[in-house]
């Protein structure tokens, strides 16, 4: 039998400083809840999966997480602890970013240390080996956390599926069956209530290809002041590099970025990315994993990849993850956590 808890915690950190009379510290209070899955009979040195879920509500393309999080446990024998971020138009981003770093620092603290040793601090041999996964906005901070967190005794493993990883790009719509007009009215939905303001969109954290390449679209012009029309913005050419252009943005040339620093101590984690052939933002996610494999490649020598780092599925239809598809994400993890 599965263990199953449940893991509300209290985060605090802090989010700046209050002007008065010598300053004070301002500490921001986040209530977030966990569920914690173990598999049968853990090991002390089980790895531990981190997972994302997305948040359609779209009928047929839900996976409960209960489901989600028995069967990682399962097929991975590992850990499994769920994060329930806040996403939504009254809690838009930066939120879900704040919430899934809090977490994943409460995690490493109470979660990640073997119980059966004794150094302060841990050590890479000592931690448990941390993954994370999850699909569409799951997948977009289950990458962030991995591009940002990928220390030696930080993510080792990532597993994405239809990753979200560029909210500064639109959502075109393909013409589609209608088995899939209602998933990408709510991947439609998503895109347009999930930020409060355009420059959002533009924190890497956010949109994780950024990382790699810097925005295909300008960031719009601030709203007018005073009723005084901002100025309009200098006509540029069309690349075949380029987007076209919306009412909103103007396009822009892309040029790569070196992602991790040098000296960052980051070391990109082994990762699989599955991607839909019908999944609305395939031309992004390609994208990304196209960038991803070349950062390894720039970053390490063939000598130190043992395996594969950086893997592509390509599934039928849109893609999104049942029973079957979470199986193979959890043998793959398990894997990869304990290679």
């Amino acid at each position: 039998m599965v263990d199953t808890r449940v893991a509300p915690f209290h985060a605090v950190f802090c989010a700046g400083y209050v002007p008065s009379n010598g300053g004070h510290i301002l500490h921001l209070q986040l209530f977030l809840q966990m569920r914690i899955r173990n598999p049968p009979r853990p090991s002390p040195d089980a790895p531990i999966i981190i997972y994302l879920p997305h948040d359609l509500s779209v009928q047929g393309y839900k996976q409960t997480s209960h489901n989600t999080l028995n069967t990682l446990a399962l097929s991975a024998h590992a850990t499994v602890v769920e994060i329930q971020y806040r996403l939504s138009a009254k809690e838009p981003y930066p939120r879900p970013i704040h919430d899934v770093l809090a977490a994943y620092d409460w995690i490493r603290k109470h979660l990640s240390s073997n119980p059966h040793s004794h150094k302060d601090p841990p050590s890479p041999l000592t931690r448990k080996r941390l993954g994370v996964c999850g699909e569409l906005a799951g997948g977009s901070l289950a990458a962030m956390l991995a591009l940002t967190e990928c220390t030696p005794t930080g993510i080792t493993a990532a597993a994405l599926g239809n990753p979200i990883v560029d909210w500064t790009s639109p959502i075109q719509h393909p013409i589609s069956t209608d088995s899939l007009s209602s998933l990408n009215q709510d991947l439609k939905s998503l895109h347009t209530n999930s930020f409060a303001k355009p420059e959002h969109r533009y924190d890497p954290f956010a949109s994780p290809l950024l990382f790699f390449r810097t925005p295909a679209l300008e960031l719009p012009p601030p709203p007018s002041l005073y009723g005084i029309p901002s100025s309009p913005p200098e006509p540029t050419s069309q690349t075949g590099d380029e987007i076209e252009d919306t009412s909103q943005s103007i396009p822009k040339r892309r040029s790569h970025r070196k992602y991790p620093p040098i000296g960052s101590g980051l070391r990109l984690p082994s990762t699989q990315i599955l991607v839909g052939d019908d999944f609305v933002m395939k031309d992004q996610v390609m994208e990304f994993a196209e960038l991803l494999q070349r950062s390894v490649k720039l970053h390490e020598e063939e000598s130190e990849r043992k395996t594969e780092r950086v893997g592509i599925v390509e599934t039928e239809g849109v893609g999104l993850w049942g029973e079957k598809e979470v199986m193979e994400v959890g043998g793959w993890m398990g894997e990869r956590l304990r290679g």
